[in-house]
């Protein structure tokens, strides 16, 4: 398994490889600090309990009050680094193994005057929640009239082919039967066979349903739902790669800002996939 995790790391671009090796840093400064806080508390309190009312027991107390609350801080960041870290790696891990990788081209930090980093980071963040939304009310668009229009002429024509009856013309017989004898079940298609019947009249009777149907807030044809998803995702990972450039400035300007859970584990790597070569290939 490390032979694996190895080769998966050697194979990534130089940029995504120190990225995802100081996140791995950051993880286990965080287990660190946790671990020896938790080691101060107990010999404190050991302390405490051989001699509860020296002369420094109450200072003790507050140094235990003070490291417990330093406690929670870093195994909140240790838990958060840690899952960051697991998303990040179950991501790679389900890369096509023939997909293109490369660095994405480095972002240019676009800050307002006035504004800190931790100011910067949660602007971006409004616009990718606005976006997100945005996302969400695409997904559950519509169709508009006109295309449900359209899919009642195909429905219809396809019923009127499935309700073609078989016709048995011999010297002793004549029959029309309008249930296919190949068919599972021997019951009769009413639909199909009153497409069959009088198509025109079941696509207007069927239209005239549509027309009464309550009008969707967004109505897009399929073609243009896709589009629209398409840009939406490719701005919020532009947000996302800005967001993250920040986060790292603020690293090294000795200020903490904690990665969303939800974050595009690509923008936090800053690893570009090309999955069309692998596909195609």
């Amino acid at each position: 398994m490390e032979d694996d995790a190895m080769n998966e790391m050697t194979s990534l671009p130089p940029r995504v490889h120190l990225k995802l090796s100081a996140l791995e840093d950051a993880e286990q400064a965080a287990l660190t600090l946790s671990t020896s806080t938790t080691r101060k508390i107990a010999e404190l309190q050991h302390a405490l309990a051989l001699n509860p009312n020296g002369p420094h027991a109450d200072a003790t107390r507050l140094e235990i009050e003070r490291l417990e609350g330093l406690q929670k801080k870093y195994q909140d960041q240790h838990r958060q680094r840690a899952d960051l870290n697991a998303k990040v790696r179950r991501f790679l891990a389900m890369l096509p193994a023939d997909a293109q990788l490369s660095d994405a081209r480095p972002i240019k930090i676009r800050m307002k005057d006035g504004e800190t980093h931790l100011d910067a980071v949660e602007r971006i963040r409004r616009e990718i929640a606005g976006l997100a939304s945005e996302r969400l009310q695409t997904e559950q668009a519509g169709l508009p009239p006109s295309e449900l229009k359209q899919r009642v002429k195909q429905w219809v024509a396809e019923q009127a082919t499935r309700g073609r009856p078989t016709i048995t013309a011999t010297h002793d017989q004549f029959e029309v039967t309008f249930v296919d004898p190949a068919a599972y079940s021997m019951h009769l298609d009413i639909p199909s066979a009153l497409a069959w019947l009088d198509p025109q009249r079941m696509e207007a009777r069927l239209i005239e349903q549509i027309n009464a149907l309550p009008r969707p807030k967004l109505a897009l044809t399929p073609s243009e739902k896709a589009d629209k998803l398409r840009d939406l995702k490719q701005s919020i990972l532009i947000l996302e790669r800005q967001e993250e450039r920040i986060i790292v400035s603020a690293d090294e300007a000795g200020q903490t800002i904690a990665r969303r859970g939800t974050a595009s584990p690509s923008a936090i790597s800053g690893l570009v996939v090309d999955r069309s070569k692998a596909n195609a290939a």
